[in-house]
C-alpha cells in the first residue's frame, strides 16, 4: 500500500509530510518543532477531528514554513504539536520499483530515495492546505487497481487507489474507508484521544511516583 506522502523543508529541516483529506487541522512531531527554536508556540483549547472521530482538550499551536525541497514554493501554517518523536511510521514503497512496474508512472520523479525498510512522517496536511499545494497538472491514472500519481507544489506523490470506484478525479487513499489508514489515523495512534472518563491510569502514575521505600523495608 503506497500513501501520499512527499519530503518537504520546515525552517531548513527536510522530513515527509503526509496529505490527509480527511484530517481537519495539520499535526507536526515534537521532535521536529522541538529542533526549530525561531518559531512561536501557543496553547489554546481545540477540536481535534481526523478521520475516525474528534476530541476537545488544550492543544500546542506553532506557526511553521514548509516550502518544497528546492525552495520554490512555500507556505506558513499553523499546526498542532503531537508529542511523539514521529507521526508515524510507514513501510517504504520503493518508489522506483513501482515507477518500474506501472509505465503510465512514466516521468513521475520522486524526491525521496531513502532505502530504510519504514520511514518516519513528522507532517500530516489536512484537506485545505491539499487545495492550497495541488497543481493544474493532470493525474498520471492507470488501469483500475493501479498506483495513481499527482504533481502537487511539493512534488510528485504516488498513491494506491481507494477501494471506491475510480472516476478519473482526484481521489485521494485518505478519503477511503482503507482499514490499515483508519489505524495509522486513529486519534489515540497520534496521542491525541480523550481517556475514558473512569480511567484511573493518571492516577495510578502518580502514586507510583509518590512511593518511597522505608529503611526497615516497607
Amino acid at each position: 500500500m503506497t500513501y501520499p506522502v512527499v519530503v518537504v523543508e520546515v525552517e531548513g529541516i527536510k522530513c515527509r509530510a503526509l496529505l490527509d483529506t480527511g484530517a481537519g487541522s495539520l499535526y507536526a512531531s515534537a521532535a521536529l518543532l522541538d529542533r526549530i527554536s525561531s518559531i512561536g508556540h501557543k496553547k489554546e483549547v481545540q477540536k481535534i477531528e481526523m478521520l475516525l472521530g474528534a476530541s476537545t482538550r488544550e492543544v500546542e499551536l506553532a506557526t511553521i514554513t514548509i516550502s518544497d525541497v528546492n525552495r520554490e514554493f512555500s507556505m506558513p501554517v499553523e499546526v498542532t504539536k503531537v508529542d511523539k518523536g514521529e507521526l508515524l511510521f510507514l513501510e517504504n514503497p520503493k518508489y522506483q520499483e513501482v515507477i518500474a512496474r506501472n509505465p503510465h508512472l512514466s516521468g513521475v520523479v520522486m524526491n525521496d530515495v531513502d532505502t530504510k525498510s519504514r520511514l518516519p512522517v513528522h507532517i500530516i496536511l489536512g484537506a485545505s492546505d491539499y487545495a492550497k499545494v495541488k497543481t493544474e497538472s493532470v493525474p498520471k491514472i492507470g488501469e483500475p487497481g493501479l498506483p495513481v500519481a499527482e504533481l502537487t507544489k511539493f512534488g510528485w506523490i504516488i498513491m494506491s487507489p481507494g477501494k471506491e470506484p475510480l472516476d478519473l478525479t482526484n481521489v485521494l487513499l485518505t478519503q477511503t474507508s482503507h482499514v490499515d489508514y483508519q489505524e495509522l489515523c486513529r486519534l489515540d495512534v497520534l496521542g491525541l484521544s480523550d481517556t475514558h472518563p473512569n480511567d484511573q491510569s493518571s492516577v495510578y502514575a502518580e502514586f507510583k511516583e509518590q512511593l518511597v521505600r522505608h529503611k526497615e523495608g516497607w
